[in-house]
């Protein structure tokens, strides 16, 4: 027979960007994108380039998704916004 497998949910998020309380509230159902480059989780699924111009601006490019959810978890406007039109 085979090994053992671990399969561990909680596993696959422990790496990378820590979520606080709130960001994990507020990245909602993203949590498995946490990671990835804001601009990438908007082009990826059929966002265009007007679209990472208009939620990210220049203020939150070059953040992760999770950055982004732990700074409106912290009350940041903007990050909010963000997360709520993408």
């Amino acid at each position: 027979m085979g090994g053992l497998v671990h399969n561990n949910y909680d596993d696959l998020f422990s790496k990378g960007v820590k979520l606080t309380g709130k960001g994990i509230k507020k990245i909602g159902n993203m949590k498995r994108i946490k990671d990835m480059d804001a601009a990438e989780g908007i082009l990826i699924p059929g966002g265009s380039a007007g679209n990472v111009r208009k939620a990210l601006g220049d203020y939150l490019r070059g953040k992760t998704v999770g950055e982004i959810a732990n700074m409106a978890g912290a009350g940041d406007t903007a990050a909010e916004n963000a997360l709520k039109n993408n």
